[in-house]
């Protein structure tokens, strides 16, 4: 379990980018002297079966796939030319696919998809036999053509803080004339995100990458935030752990991992619902960048 790479994310698959972390979590929770596993929250990566359940029980009771596709959707629609799809951090392919062929009316040329890990190439390749796979980091990657859409979707939870703007600027550098660059992550305000905070004290602000960006971007580009909507509902008690257990391994969990019993307070506390059941956000913030035009003003 030591060579373990991923993490859950919203997108199956998700690559976790420095695994220096996961590796002394994964040797601490086997450890016979510490606490048991029962005892202890669950960390898992986005190849075993445990994840693949969790993010079924999460796709049953959310609507942040659906909300996100139609988003995306929408902005796709909105861009000139879809000639090159380039989804960095592609993971399986799951999202890669819904652009690369799948419905025509959003179909794009050609796909270049980015993951540097070799198993979840191999799915990849399985899921969109027809894209390129470039198997690096995006700091390693040369796409040989321009972006018309770029997307990089929560994946800025597994790199460095420092190396966040190094990152979106590379990202940016891939962009055709009228392309688009839409990173996503989790806002910072959501239930879920405020979840994490509370156990990991870990905060994820995408307007300050974007006020990063633009300090050093003079007026080459235009940028903005939009806000998709998304909640987490459910009837009973166990969904409501499996999934809020799901979101914490979001990110990067530190050694030791909470106590399961802490986080079932937690749930019972901040997300059960006054008409019964439980209830919490998982909004999601799309930063969008793309070259500005002189003489025009482009709309989202």
């Amino acid at each position: 379990m030591v060579n373990k790479q991923h993490l859950s994310g919203v997108q199956a698959g998700q690559t976790y980018w420095n695994d220096s972390k996961h590796q002394n979590l994964m040797l601490w929770s086997d450890r016979e002297d510490g606490l048991n596993d029962s005892k202890l929250v669950s960390v898992y990566d986005s190849q075993t079966e445990k994840y693949h359940k969790a993010f079924e029980v999460f796709l049953k009771h959310t609507d942040q796939k659906v909300n996100a596709k139609k988003q995306i959707d929408k902005l796709v629609k909105q861009i000139p030319n879809r000639r090159v799809f380039i989804d960095a951090g592609a993971g399986n392919g799951q999202i890669t696919s819904w652009y690369s062929g799948k419905f025509e009316e959003t179909k794009f040329n050609k796909t270049i998809a980015i993951e540097p890990n070799a198993s979840l190439c191999d799915e990849l390749r399985l899921t969109c036999p027809s894209c390129e796979v470039l198997p690096q980091k995006i700091l390693q990657a040369q796409p040989k053509a321009l972006g018309d859409l770029i997307l990089c979707s929560h994946v800025f939870y597994y790199i460095e803080r420092d190396e966040w703007l190094p990152n979106l600027q590379k990202l940016v550098s891939w962009l055709s004339d009228e392309g688009l660059l839409v990173v996503i992550l989790q806002n910072q305000e959501t239930d879920c995100m405020q979840m994490i905070a509370h156990f990991f004290g870990e905060r994820y602000n995408i307007s300050e990458l974007k006020e990063q960006f633009c300090d050093h971007s003079s007026n080459d580009y235009q940028s903005d935030i939009e806000l998709v909507a998304a909640h987490v509902t459910t009837e009973d008690f166990d969904s409501a752990y499996i999934i809020a257990e799901f979101m914490l391994n979001l990110i990067p969990i530190p050694e030791p991992p909470p106590l399961r019993r802490d986080l079932e307070q937690y749930i019972r506390k901040e997300f059960r619902h006054q008409d019964g059941g439980y209830r919490f956000s998982c909004h999601q913030d799309f930063l969008l960048i793309r070259k500005a035009v002189l003489g025009k003003v482009k709309i989202f």
